[in-house]
């Protein structure tokens, strides 16, 4: 097993109201069909506990695969988002935060942070190769993923 660690965080500006990024970002589901890559997204219960399945990347015996539960809590009066892993096996664990400030005269600034731990079958002897290659696709994806929140914010 691979374990491969992956800290993003990036911010943007987009011109929507504040309130309306929040209720976007806050709808788990709506907001989680934005990331590239989502196989299924379904709430698990009514605290807060989402399951994500993502498809499967990957080279020869090396596989990105993403099956995790994650814990979403949501923060309206200070309009922020945040998630962690939820207990159990999972391919990933997945720790992070939308925090959404601005508005009124100024554009709305979305800060996004996930940090990513990805548990990758492969044997130690290819991890360096392992390494750089999720690496690459998760930081990837979450790039899309914040650019595709700001057009969707940036459109409507």
């Amino acid at each position: 097993m691979v374990d491969v660690e992956v800290d993003y965080r990036e911010e943007v500006e987009v011109q929507a109201p504040p309130e309306r990024a929040f209720a976007l970002l806050a709808d788990v589901y709506r907001s989680g069909l934005h990331f590239p890559g989502v196989k299924n997204l379904s709430p698990i219960d009514t605290d807060g506990r989402w399951r994500w399945s993502m498809k499967e990347k990957g080279f020869g015996p090396v596989k990105l695969r993403a099956v995790y539960d994650a814990v979403y809590t949501l923060s309206p009066d200070v309009r922020r988002v945040d998630w962690k892993p939820a207990p159990g096996l999972n391919d990933m664990e997945s720790f992070g935060s939308w925090v959404i400030s601005g508005g009124e005269d100024e554009p709305t600034r979305l800060c996004f942070h996930a940090r990513t731990i990805a548990h990758i079958p492969a044997p130690r002897m290819m991890a360096k190769m392992v390494d750089a290659f999720v690496r690459e696709e998760l930081s990837s994806m979450k790039k899309k993923y914040v650019a595709a929140i700001a057009a969707t914010l940036e459109s409507n």
